[in-house]
């Protein structure tokens, strides 16, 4: 990302997108440390997930739904400049996923808010046998040797 072509307007979106996003979550990263999460947690799916981190899978994907909420509060060309990078970083995800066994009629509440991402799992995992994947994640993904 070529950070150096953007103007103080862009700027300024970005630092609006981070004190807003920061009141609904108590939080407040900056746009490029979202970036850079959803960029590492995408490499970490690609290498194979470590299970026995599971229950933080979807607490995971809070930097993508980050990304997805601060969008529209940005300038079109910080918009732009990110989502060549989201995209990409998507395109990698869909790549080393799965879509996930829906577990009842109808569409997700994920999908339904346009959330795709947390309606996949990761093909590749590192297991602990001790842990019990989600019925979700159907077929069983390929583990580590």
């Amino acid at each position: 990302m070529d950070v150096s072509q953007l103007t103080a307007e862009d700027h300024a979106s970005a630092e609006h997108a981070q004190q807003r996003l920061a009141s609904l979550s108590g939080a407040a990263p900056t746009l490029f440390r979202q970036m850079k999460s959803w960029q590492d947690f995408v490499t970490g799916v690609e290498e194979g997930f470590d299970t026995t981190w599971l229950w933080e899978y979807h607490n995971d994907l809070g930097c993508r739904d980050w990304l997805h909420d601060a969008g529209p509060l940005l300038t079109p060309a910080l918009r732009t400049l990110c989502q060549t990078v989201i995209d990409e970083c998507d395109a990698r995800y869909r790549a080393a996923t799965w879509p996930a066994m829906p577990q009842e009629p109808g569409p997700s509440r994920w999908t339904v808010q346009g959330r795709w991402w947390h309606d996949r799992f990761p093909l590749l995992i590192d297991h602990d046998e001790d842990i019990e994947l989600p019925a979700s994640w159907s077929p069983t993904p390929k583990r580590l040797p």
